[in-house]
C-alpha cells in the first residue's frame, strides 16, 4: 500500500512542478518573443510560444529521484530482484534524454538541421542499449525467437529511433503529441504498478504528471497556450520506448510476468504514432523524397481536411490508440503473428477509410520538386 501511494505521490510531484513552471515559461517566452515559426504545414495562427518541453525533463527528474529516495529512506522493498538493474538503467535513460533535450532545445531556438537531431536519436538509441535493455528474442514474431546479438542490438537502435521520431512527427495538432503519450505512460505505468515492479511504475508517472498538466495549457489555454516543441517530444519518444522495452523484456525474460504476444502488445500501445510514421516515411520515399521531406500526409493532417478541428482529431485519435491498447490486452495471449498482422489491418483499413472520408492529399510532381529545393527541414 505505501509503495502504491508512493506512485501516486510521484505523479502528483511531477504536475506540482509542471504546474508551477510552465505559465512561467509562457510569460519568459512572450518576453522574450520566442514563438513558433508559421509556415504553410502549420495548422495554428498566431503567436505561441514553444517551449513547454523545457519543463519535462527537470519535473520528470526531481519527481522520480524524490520519490526513489523517499523509498530508499522508508526502506519500502528497494532490494526487489526485477529493481536491481534501475541505477544503470537509469543512468544511461538520463544521458540519452539529455542529447535530445539539449538539440531539442537548441532546433526550438534557432533551428537545427534533421541531419543532426538524427545523429543525436542514434546516440541517445547507443547509450539506451548500455543500460542492458535490449532486444534479444522476438518470441515467435515471424517465426524468430532468439536473435544474435547484433541484430537484437541493430532492432533495439531502430525501435528507439522509430519511436523517437513518432512522437516528433504526431506532434502536428493541439493534445495529440501530448494524449497520446499520457496514454502509453498510463498503460506501462499500470501494468508496472498492477505486477508490483514500482520503480518503473514511478518513472512512468514522474514523466506522465507534467504532460498531462502541460496538455492542459495546451488544449484550454488562451492567453497562456503553449506547444512542447521538439524539447519536449523527442523527450517523449525517447522515454516512452525505453518504458516500452522494459516492458517487452519482463515479459519474455523475466520468471514472473507473462503476455504471450508482448512484442505485438507493445506495437499495439504506440501503435498509431509508430503506424502512421512507417506509413508517411514509406510513401515519401516512394514518391522519390527524403523520408524527413516536410509535407501534409500524417493522420492529423487527414482529419483537418475532413472537416474536424484540433481538438476533435486529437479526441478521435486519442480514443482509436485507446481502441488498440484495449484490443491488444484483451488478446495478449493470441498467436503474436495474429496479433501482429490485426494490427496492420486494422491501420490499413483506418487510412483508407481516411482516404475515402476526404483525407488523401494529392501533390503534383512539379510542386513537389519546387518543394524538395525550397524545404531542407525535417518534418
Amino acid at each position: 500500500m505505501e509503495l502504491t501511494l508512493l506512485v501516486i505521490a510521484t505523479f502528483l510531484l511531477s504536475a506540482a512542478a509542471g504546474w508551477l513552471t510552465i505559465p512561467r515559461i509562457v510569460m519568459i517566452s512572450k518576453k522574450k518573443k520566442l514563438f513558433d515559426e508559421l509556415s504553410a504545414r502549420k495548422s495554428h495562427t498566431g503567436a505561441v510560444p514553444r517551449l513547454g518541453g523545457v519543463s519535462f525533463l527537470p519535473a520528470f527528474l526531481f519527481s522520480f529521484s524524490l520519490a526513489v529516495g523517499l523509498r530508499y529512506m522508508l526502506g519500502l522493498d528497494v532490494a526487489a530482484p526485477h529493481e536491481m538493474a534501475i541505477p544503470r538503467e537509469f543512468m544511461f535513460l538520463v544521458s540519452g534524454a539529455t542529447v535530445l533535450f539539449c538539440v531539442g532545445l537548441a532546433d526550438d531556438l534557432a533551428g537545427v538541421g534533421y541531419r543532426i537531431k538524427f545523429l543525436a536519436q542514434l546516440l541517445s538509441a547507443a547509450l539506451l542499449l548500455c543500460s542492458g535493455i535490449w532486444i534479444d528474442n522476438l518470441d515467435g514474431l515471424f517465426g524468430l525467437h532468439h536473435v544474435p546479438t547484433a541484430v537484437g542490438a541493430l532492432l533495439t537502435v531502430l525501435v528507439v529511433v522509430l519511436l523517437t521520431n513518432a512522437y516528433n512527427l504526431i506532434d502536428g495538432i493541439d493534445g495529440l503529441c501530448s494524449g497520446l503519450s499520457i496514454l502509453a505512460l498510463f498503460t506501462f505505468g499500470v501494468w508496472f504498478l498492477t505486477h508490483h515492479i514500482y520503480v518503473y511504475a514511478m518513472m512512468s508517472m514522474a514523466m506522465g504528471g507534467v504532460v498531462t498538466i502541460f496538455f492542459f495549457y495546451n488544449v484550454m489555454g488562451h492567453r497562456m497556450k503553449i506547444f512542447m516543441g521538439d524539447t519536449g517530444s523527442l523527450l517523449l519518444g525517447f522515454v516512452i520506448a525505453f518504458l516500452g522495452l522494459k516492458f517487452y523484456d519482463l515479459n519474455i525474460n523475466g520468471e514472473f510476468y507473462r503476455i504471450d504476444a508482448a512484442p505485438a502488445v507493445f506495437l499495439g500501445i504506440v501503435f498509431i504514432p509508430a503506424f502512421d510514421t512507417v506509413r508517411v516515411f514509406c510513401v515519401r520515399m516512394a514518391a522519390g523524397l527524403s523520408p524527413f521531406y516536410p509535407d501534409r500526409r500524417h493522420i492529423h493532417h487527414k482529419l483537418l481536411r475532413i472537416g474536424l478541428t484540433h481538438l476533435q482529431g486529437t479526441l478521435v485519435i486519442v480514443v482509436l490508440q485507446a481502441c488498440f491498447i484495449l484490443l491488444n490486452f484483451l488478446l495478449r495471449n493470441v498467436n503474436i503473428n495474429l496479433l501482429f498482422g490485426i494490427n496492420l489491418v486494422l491501420g490499413v483499413l483506418l487510412i483508407q477509410g481516411l482516404n475515402a472520408l476526404g483525407g488523401r492529399i494529392d501533390v503534383s510532381s512539379q510542386h513537389i520538386a519546387q518543394n524538395r529545393v525550397q524545404n531542407n527541414s525535417e518534418k
